[in-house]
């Protein structure tokens, strides 16, 4: 599925005045906190475009983050990824297929003028098998190397499918920091459900 990005870089406050949905920290090796942020998470189901019955289509909106805080914190650097759970019943033939893409994706770095973002681009589409289930895939559907003690990756009208469930399928956003040195933080946001 061919997906088109626009990503804009502004200097800004990061995750300030938004409201946070999850959260969860990691100390890692320097001493330093490493916080991983979700805000103002919107998840819209619609109507499937391709009239499918195994077909679930959605839209979310909303921000993944990231805070570093303590020793050198400016000198952090690392990866983001943003991404979905979806549990499913059962699937027909045992496969399902994920595309998904981005109109509107954006990212804001913090007051460090040290912070940059490379290569966060959506990634393509993908079909797995999965077995006939029930069962929970992990999918990862956008990502890049950040670094710097803040940086916001905000979301407008990212476009997910999923195709080939039988029955309510359940996605839940998820955000995960690795930073350098391999320190992990992930953190889920709550189930939407159709």
């Amino acid at each position: 599925m061919a997906s088109a990005i626009a990503v804009g870089l502004a200097m800004g406050a990061g995750a300030a005045g938004a409201d946070i949905d999850s959260s969860s920290t990691v100390l890692d090796g320097k001493n330093r906190t490493v916080e991983a942020i979700q805000s103002d998470t919107r998840i819209d189901f619609v109507a499937p475009l391709d009239g499918n019955p195994l077909t679930r289509e959605w839209f979310h909106s909303g921000a993944a983050s990231y805070v570093v805080t303590g020793p050198e914190a400016e000198d952090w650097s690392g990866h983001i990824t943003i991404g979905y759970q979806v549990g499913y019943p059962a699937t027909l033939d045992g496969k399902i297929k994920f595309e998904w893409s981005t109109p509107g994706l954006s990212v804001e770095l913090g007051s460090d003028p040290s912070a940059t973002v490379d290569g966060l681009i959506p990634r393509a589409g993908i079909e797995l098998a999965v077995g006939f289930g029930p069962g929970i895939q992990e999918v990862e559907v956008a990502g890049g190397e950040v670094s710097g003690s803040s940086g916001v990756v905000r979301l407008s009208g990212f476009h997910g499918t999923v195709t080939g469930v039988v029955g309510q399928t359940n996605v839940r956003p998820f955000v995960k920091i690795v930073g350098s040195g391999g320190d992990t933080v992930v953190t889920y946001g709550k189930t939407f459900s159709i």
